[in-house]
C-alpha cells in the first residue's frame, strides 16, 4: 500500500518527535476539500476535566478543517494493535491517543501503515480548554507544517447605541470579552507586535489618530497623530517598522514608521489616493490601494516605493488587501457589478478564487495563522456580522453578530 495519509495537500514533509525517534516522511496526496477520518482515544479515567478536554479537542480538530473526528473513546487499558485494527474496520485513517501521566502524552498513529507517526508530551494545564487548544495546535502543526488556530485570538469592533467597543475572542468567537470602549469613534483594531498592545483608529483628538492600548495595564497612548489622517497600519514581520497612511502632505500617502511612531520615509507620492498598505510576510513587498490610473485598484511595491506594478484583477474597485502568513495568497474585497466579494489571488500562479459567491456584500478580509482560514465582515440588510471561511472548501462559520473590522492574531 502506498505510504500516505489521505489529507492536506500534495507535498512531502518530515516529522520528528520530541524524543528523537526516526523521521517519518509522509506523502500528502488528496484534495484540501476533504477531511481525514480520525478517532481519539482518551487513556484516562473519565472525569469532568478530561471530559471537557476531550470535547474541546474534538471540536478544535474539526474546526481546523483538516480532520473529521469520527469517535472519542475512553479506555484506561488497551492494546494499540487492536485499536488500530478496529479503526481500520471503521475506515479511520488517523488514531490520536492521549494518555495522562506526569504530563499528557499524545501519540498519533497511521492506520494504513499501522505505525506511530509522532508523539509528544505537554504539561497538563489548569484549564482543560487551554490544554485542548495546545494539543490541537501541536497535532496540526506536525501534520501540516502550518500553525494551528485553536490558541489564536480575534479582535473585532461592535457598537451599542453610541458606545464603540473593541472585543477580543477565541478563534471560534467564544469567550468574547470587552477590552476597550469609547463614546467617540474607534475602529480597525490591530495586534501590535508582541501581542501585548492593540493599535486602533481613534477620533479622541481633532484628527483621526492611531492609539495604542496596553492589554495588561489598560493604559492608552498615542502612536501616531500627524495633522490630517493617521490610519491603516501594517507591521513588518521581522523588522521594527510599519507601513501607515498619513495625509499630512494633503493626499493620503503611505509612509514607513518605526514602532515608536517616528516617520522613517514616505514611499508614495502619486496624486490621488494611496492607502490600505499590507506588508508581505517576508517584508519584500507592500500591497496597497491606489486610484493612480483612474480606478481604485490593487498595486504592489517594495518597501522603498520602487518596482510598482498593478495586480491583474478585472474590477474597477478593489480594496482591503491582506497577505496570507505563508505569503502565497493576497486576499481582498472586490466589486463585481453592484456587489462586494472576498477573493484571493494566488501569487505563485496568478489565479483568482472567489470565496463569498452568494453573499451580496463582504469586506475587510484578515488571515488566520494557518493561511487556510480568514475572517471578513458581512453585511446583510445593513447589519454587520463577522464570519470565518475556509478558502479550500468555502465552509463559513459565524464568529459574532453586530461585529466588523476583524483581525486574527498571527503568532
Amino acid at each position: 500500500m502506498r505510504k500516505h495519509i489521505l489529507i492536506l495537500f500534495g507535498c512531502l514533509f518530515t516529522l520528528t518527535n520530541l524524543y528523537g525517534q526516526s523521521r517519518v516522511t509522509i506523502e500528502i496526496t488528496s484534495s484540501l476539500e476533504t477531511k481525514t477520518a480520525s478517532s481519539i482515544l482518551i487513556a484516562v479515567e473519565k472525569d469532568a476535566f478530561f471530559e471537557k478536554f476531550s470535547l474541546q479537542l474534538a471540536k478544535d480538530l474539526e474546526n481546523s478543517d483538516w480532520l473529521d473526528i469520527k469517535s472519542v473513546a475512553w479506555k484506561t487499558e488497551f492494546n494499540i494493535s487492536s485499536e488500530m485494527e478496529k479503526a481500520s474496520r471503521e475506515n479511520v485513517r488517523l488514531l490520536i491517543v492521549c494518555e495522562a501521566k506526569e504530563k499528557l502524552e499524545v501519540k498519533v498513529y497511521d492506520i494504513f501503515e499501522k505505525s506511530l507517526i509522532f508523539e509528544f508530551k505537554t504539561d497538563i494545564e489548569k484549564s482543560p480548554v487551554d490544554l485542548a487548544h495546545t494539543v490541537c495546535d501541536e497535532i496540526i502543526y506536525r501534520l501540516t507544517g502550518k500553525p494551528g488556530i485553536a490558541k489564536s485570538k480575534i479582535l473585532y469592533m461592535t457598537r451599542t447605541k453610541d458606545i464603540h467597543t473593541i472585543m477580543m475572542a477565541d478563534y471560534d468567537g467564544s469567550n468574547a470579552t470587552q477590552i476597550f470602549s469609547a463614546q467617540y469613534i474607534i475602529n480597525y483594531p490591530r495586534w501590535f507586535p508582541g501581542m501585548e498592545k492593540v493599535l486602533f483608529l481613534s477620533y479622541r483628538k481633532t484628527f483621526p489618530s492611531l492609539d495604542l492600548l496596553d492589554l495588561k495595564t489598560r493604559q492608552m497612548e498615542t502612536f501616531l497623530s500627524e495633522p490630517g489622517l493617521n490610519a491603516c497600519a501594517s507591521f513588518f514581520r521581522n523588522q521594527s517598522m510599519a507601513a501607515v497612511v498619513l495625509s499630512k502632505s494633503g493626499n493620503p500617502d503611505i509612509y514607513i514608521v518605526d514602532l515608536k511612531g517616528k516617520i522613517i520615509r514616505r514611499i508614495t507620492e502619486k496624486k490621488g489616493i494611496n492607502a490600505s498598505p499590507s506588508v508581505s510576510p517576508d517584508g519584500q513587498d507592500i500591497a496597497f490601494v491606489s486610484d493612480r490610473d483612474g480606478k481604485t485598484r490593487l498595486w504592489v511595491m517594495n518597501p522603498s516605493g520602487l518596482n510598482v506594478r498593478k495586480v491583474d484583477i478585472p474590477s474597477n474597485y478593489t480594496t482591503s488587501p491582506c497577505w496570507s502568513p505563508d505569503g502565497r495568497y493576497l486576499a481582498y474585497a472586490v466589486r463585481y457589478g453592484t456587489e462586494m466579494f472576498i477573493e484571493i489571488y494566488d501569487w505563485n500562479t496568478g489565479k483568482r478564487k472567489l470565496l463569498t459567491n452568494g453573499i451580496s456584500w463582504a469586506d475587510a478580509p484578515c488571515w488566520a495563522p494557518d493561511s487556510r482560514h480568514l475572517i471578513f465582515t458581512r453585511q446583510d440588510r445593513y447589519q454587520n456580522s463577522l464570519w470565518a471561511i475556509d478558502i479550500h472548501n468555502l465552509k463559513m462559520k459565524k464568529i459574532a453578530d453586530n461585529a466588523w473590522s476583524g483581525c486574527w492574531a498571527l503568532r
